[in-house]
């Protein structure tokens, strides 16, 4: 399957048009963020906004009664779709709804770019994935990349980015197989080589380019990272990926369900510390964490 992808993409690349750039222009400044800001986070001393009772009990209530609620990363608006594959922009401070975008074909994937816009991956057919973007204030859509000749239960599992140095990782797997495609600072996509590993989960660092993944192999999930060529290092072995916040990666160690039971930074030296113990056994996927470092657990 990587090889058909990769030839597709190598062609697409290659015959893109003067319309086609614009769009990646457009891309290009999606990912683009003021200078100043970067360096708080980068030593996690950015402050975000909490969600008060009254905007977690919305969440709750979103999250209840449609699909593909998230939060965006300053806590202040939600994402949902509703039944007519209609995306909604809705702001918590003001419960008001700010825009709404209706998709052509059913939504597969949603995720934020830093609090402005989102990524939208739909599923045009089996074996065809469209990714775009979507603008919060007004709903605008752009489309990104499309991805044709795939296996039919092919479907988009996580995209990761950089806002600080505009890499971008899309992770599209199968039942049994994955592919990552990056598209770089210049527009070029290319397959990353992973080397037949199946990743469940994948997260970039912000300025270094570390690209962090969560492998099965042999039925243990485990914790590594490429370097800039691509070599992988391992962070924790019988641990699941939660975040990368900064440069700093967070993951946890598992049970036998792979369950999260504790939390752990690393920062880019190689230093682990000890965030939190888990009254519960939780899903790595239910655990976020936010710009300043501090664990959010989602029911």
């Amino acid at each position: 399957m990587a090889r058909k992808i990769g030839r597709k993409l190598l062609g697409f690349v290659a015959i893109v048009t003067v319309v086609q750039l614009g769009v990646f222009y457009h891309y290009n400044h999606l990912f683009s963020v003021a200078n100043k800001g970067v360096q708080s986070l980068l030593n996690n001393q950015a402050k975000p906004e909490s969600l008060s009772q009254t905007e977690q009990a919305k969440v709750k209530q979103l999250r209840a009664k449609y699909k593909f609620v998230t939060v965006s990363p300053d806590d202040q608006y939600a994402t949902y779709v509703d039944g007519a594959n209609v995306l909604h922009i809705y702001d918590l401070e003001t419960k008001q709804e700010v825009s709404a975008a209706k998709n052509t074909y059913p939504v597969q994937y949603i995720s934020w770019i830093s609090d402005e816009n989102v990524f939208v991956g739909e599923r045009v057919q089996p074996g065809n994935l469209e990714l775009k973007t979507v603008d919060v204030d007004d709903g605008s859509q752009v489309i990104v990349q499309d991805f044709a000749q795939l296996a039919p239960d092919a479907a988009f599992a996580k995209i990761a980015f950089s806002q600080y140095t505009n890499d971008v990782y899309i992770l599209i797997n199968t039942s049994t197989t994955s592919v990552i495609y990056h598209i770089d600072t210049m527009k070029h996509v290319d397959e990353v080589p992973i080397g037949g590993r199946y990743i469940k989960n994948i997260a970039v660092s912000d300025t270094q380019n570390r690209l962090y993944f969560e492998d099965r192999l042999n039925g243990s999930y485990n914790v590594l990272y490429f370097d800039n060529n691509y070599v992988a290092h391992r962070v924790q072995l019988n641990a699941a990926l939660i975040s990368v916040v900064g440069n700093t990666v967070y993951y946890g160690d598992i049970d036998s369900n792979g369950d999260v039971t504790s939390v752990y930074s690393e920062d880019p030296s190689g230093k682990s510390t000890l965030i939190q113990t888990l009254p519960t056994p939780t899903p790595a996927s239910n655990i976020d964490v936010t710009d300043d470092g501090q664990l959010r657990v989602n029911e």
